[in-house]
């Protein structure tokens, strides 16, 4: 039953409906929209009178509509699900169908009911949005062995292979036409729209000594020469930027081209110093490993043809005919041996990119993770959870929990690079990985990690995915807890250098990738902060690295980016609606505390944009935000000496007995502040059973008694001067962080919770292992604060028991984050028992615990809002994104 508030000055509206059985009775007010103006701190507002009813919405499983407003007269609720023609509720979902006199609507992507989107621009916008998806859809749904451009270098080594029928000519002659057909413009070959050096003199040299082999091409021979000859000497300048295996096929095409009489220039320092760089790789490697096990000479074995016995090369071939999917290391091989699957390897790759050949294929397993990695990265995978489950379906089939994966299933190498990509990817999308796989890219003699046995120095990107990937890890691996360690500090000294030269991508903003990632840990970074960031850092442009660069037309496009900065407008828009009526809920709350101004409410709403952006979450993230506020408020009147103790007291039996009567003769603020909570606790409790089709209402109102109960107890403890035990505190505290009132979520996410899964030892578990984590984060920030207040505090009570403030620091960071593993393995490997929570709700009450921390980073739940948030918020909340 509802009550009235006396603070508000709309006039409340009394309805009822039958629920199951059940009469609920609510109030509902007519609304006062704030007229908005994104950006700007509004002291002052107007406010324009428009009459409706409570935002609500009905869901099935996995969907929920944006929130609607019907007619004020009308006393329905509306249910959508994809795809419906008439009106309908899941039968999964239990819930009853009430007559309906609205129109029956489908929910398509973006499309919401909000007349805000209802503009031509808004309507043009959206089709865009549903051809990119498309586009997008069709893309997966093309996906074979990877897709990527040609390589005039592998190219050229194709061409070198004779004419099996024994004429004086190439067996390849279309692939020599196509070199001369895409020479550019300065003599070079290479990247059309990316000039790299070393990239083109490669490229360059290899083309000339194709086209001088078979004596065709003259005048293209005369302007490669041309080109080696003015810029081989830059060389020295880019000494650090190299391509993969440089010092290995360099020196040796040089001695081809003095075979061949070419004109370029051959006693140069340089040459020298690379011939010195191979021999000391090769000791690295030496030949007798070579020779046995497949390491990544393999990819050049053109560079090291004079000095490795081909009989026992031979018989490292993989299945598909070539050496680690290399098409010039391929026909060096064929050239050297006739292997006719050889040949058969690069026949098929010459017919499947018309005469020319890529710098390695296949590449489908990278291609799927780096694809499904972006989309997430830029806030856009929602609209493709069929496809990147299939793609994901595929990698871990090919994924080995001993050596990770490689960029394809046929490949026997694996590396780092994919291996972390693949485990994090997988991990979080509750599939069974190992960690064990990263044992073998451990250097243990130097200490660290590297993408491939033999290595000389890490890779800024492999090791920035590994780091990704480690943070992910459970309390029992702890080489991975090692290697984030190791990872994050590699990081930290790039980042201080300003060093972040790659060996396997040019990308757009790199430094600011791994800036974002040191700045924002996983466990205390909210998602939507992420999207905003890679919306900036994405390249549709960047180019990758190997023997030459070459591009991922399926991983960089301008397509995804489209599709991100118009997604991200679209939510912001219904975000920036939904904002409006939250603002005017508070107004009408009345009740006023120190932390409970306009701010504030922004504050909390941006924190559930934060991980609930999707525009059919509307209806939870308004609870969320509501609930948070209700949170501050209760937390202010509990630790405030202005409200008595005695009225704390009526405050709690009030609670107690779920009756506002109790509260009669209590002090203005206490009164209205149960009038508050109690009346927006009833209509959650209402929408919510309404949604799950069963009587929640008790679940809600036990939360909060529990939060009042144990707030109540650490005032009474201030009040009699009571120094608690750590065990005593940590029993009360868990609860009085509010967390566990913040779950109540999880009933408006589309989800059906049912009794056994709240109440089950795997549901108590996370809720005890989020409710510390939560509290230590907040205890670590606060403790000097609340010990001049003379609250108690995890740290407080450490050190009184004899520790230092170091000491008693550094020992509830190691125990949150000890927690915090626990967690991560408690929501992404639960065990095998009944009243498992969803993958979907165990995720809400991981990025739950996430958006706790990020709060509480400065000090307390809204020092990130005075601090430094500012900025953040008005980029998530009102700066579109420009296209």
């Amino acid at each position: 039953m509802a009550i009235s508030t006396a603070g508000w000055s709309a006039p409340l509206l009394k309805r009822t409906i039958a629920l199951d059985g059940m009469q609920v009775t609510r109030n509902s007010s007519s609304r006062l929209l704030l007229s908005w103006t994104p950006g700007v701190q509004h002291t002052h507002v107007l406010f324009s009178r428009r009459q409706t009813s409570d935002d609500v919405c009905l869901v099935s499983k996995h969907q929920l509509t944006a929130a609607v407003t019907p007619n004020k007269t009308s006393e329905k609720y509306l249910g959508f699900e994809r795809n419906a023609s008439a009106f309908r509720v899941s039968n999964s979902s239990n819930l009853r169908a009430h007559e309906t006199d609205v129109s029956t609507y489908e929910i398509k992507g973006l499309e919401t009911l909000d007349s805000g989107l209802s503009s031509n621009s808004s309507v043009t916008m959206q089709k865009d949005v549903q051809s990119w998806i498309e586009e997008i859809r069709e893309m997966f749904r093309s996906m074979r062995e990877g897709t990527i451009n040609p390589s005039p270098y592998d190219t050229a080594w194709v061409s070198l292979i004779p004419a099996l029928d024994g004429s004086q000519g190439p067996q390849f002659p279309k692939s020599l036409q196509w070199i001369v057909a895409n020479q550019l413009e300065d003599g070079s070959w290479g990247d059309p729209d990316f000039f790299s050096i070393s990239n083109n003199l490669l490229n360059t040299l290899i083309c000339i000594i194709a086209l001088k082999t078979w004596s065709t091409g003259l005048d293209s021979i005369e302007k490669g020469a041309n080109f080696l000859r003015k810029n081989m000497a830059l060389l020295a300048d880019e000494a650090d930027e190299m391509l993969c295996g440089f010092e290995l096929v360099f020196p040796s095409l040089i001695d081809d081209a003095k075979k061949l009489d070419l004109d370029i220039p051959y006693n140069l320092d340089f040459i020298d110093q690379l011939r010195a760089s191979k021999v000391k790789k090769l000791q690295k490697i030496p030949l007798n490993l070579v020779h046995r096990s497949r390491t990544t000479i393999l990819y050049s074995l053109e560079g090291v043809r004079d000095v490795v016995d081909w009989d026992q090369i031979s018989k490292l071939q993989q299945g598909d005919g070539s050496f680690l999917n290399s098409p010039a290391s391929t026909a060096c091989a064929y050239l050297h041996t006739g292997n006719q699957r050889c040949l058969q390897y690069l026949t098929s790759l010459v017919e499947q990119f018309h005469q020319a050949a890529p710098s390695q294929y296949p590449i489908e397993i990278f291609e799927r993770l780096w694809v499904v990695d972006r989309l997430q990265r830029l806030g856009i995978a929602r609209h493709f959870e069929p496809e990147i489950k299939a793609c994901l379906d595929y990698v871990y089939k090919y994924f080995s929990s001993d050596v990770g994966t490689s960029w394809t299933s046929g490949c026997p190498v694996s590396d780092l690079d994919d291996s972390a990509m693949a485990f994090r990817m997988l991990r979080l999308h509750g599939y069974d990985v190992n960690a064990n796989c990263f044992e073998q890219f451990r250097d243990t003699a130097e200490g660290g990690w590297y993408t491939f046995p033999g290595e000389m120095n890490p890779a800024v990107t492999a090791t920035f995915n590994f780091y990704r990937a480690a943070q992910t890890c459970y309390p029992e691996e702890s080489a991975l807890i090692e290697g984030a360690e190791w990872a994050r500090n590699f990081l930290l000294d790039k980042y201080t250098e300003k060093d972040f030269r790659d060996k396997w991508v040019i990308a757009k903003d790199l430094a600011s990738e791994v800036g974002f990632a040191l700045s924002n840990p996983w466990y205390q970074i909210l998602p939507r902060l992420e999207h905003r960031s890679y919306l900036d850092q994405y390249g549709p442009d960047d180019v990758w690295i190997s023997k030459v660069l070459y591009r991922m037309p399926n991983v960089h496009n301008s397509t995804f980016l489209k599709l991100a900065k118009a997604d991200f407008n679209l939510c912001q828009t219904k975000h920036q609606e939904e904002l409006q009526v939250l603002l005017r809920w508070k107004e009408e709350l009345g009740f006023k505390s120190t932390r409970s101004g306009q701010n504030e409410t922004v504050f909390c709403f941006y924190i559930a944009v934060g991980f609930l952006p999707a525009p059919e979450l509307s209806m939870a993230r308004k609870v969320y935000a509501q609930l948070a506020m209700l949170g501050i408020i209760i937390d202010d009147f509990f630790d405030s000496l202005g409200e008595s103790y005695t009225d704390k007291i009526q405050f709690l039996a009030a609670c107690r007995s779920s009756d506002p009567k109790l509260m009669d003769g209590a002090g203005g603020g206490a009164k209205l502040l149960f009038e508050s909570i109690y009346s927006t606790l009833t209509d959650m409790a209402m929408d919510g059973s309404f949604v799950q089709g069963r009587d929640i209402s008790h679940h809600i109102y036990d939360i909060w008694l529990r939060l009042a109960e144990n707030q109540f107890k650490e005032a009474e403890w201030k009040h009699l001067n009571y120094q608690p035990s750590l065990e005593e505190y940590m029993k009360v505290a868990e609860v009085g962080i509010s967390f566990e009132a913040m779950t109540l979520v999880q009933f408006f996410i589309g989800e059906i919770i049912s009794d056994e899964m709240i109440e089950s030892p795997h549901t108590k578990n996370l809720m005890h292992l989020a409710n510390v984590i939560t509290r230590l984060s907040n205890d670590i920030q606060t403790y000097q604060r609340e010990e001049s207040e003379n609250k108690p505090n995890f740290v407080s009570i450490s050190r009184r028991d004899g520790l230092t403030e170091s000491d008693a620091i550094e020992g509830s960071r190691k125990l949150m984050h000890d927690q915090m593993r626990k967690l991560v393995k408690e929501v992404y490997s639960p065990s095998k028992r009944n009243g498992v929570l969803p993958k979907s709700v165990r995720q809400l009450y991981f990025d739950t615990v996430r958006a706790f921390l990020y709060a509480y980073r400065a000090d307390d739940a809204l020092a990130s809002n005075r601090l430094e948030t500012e900025q953040s918020v008005n980029r998530i909340l009102f700066e579109s994104v420009l296209p």
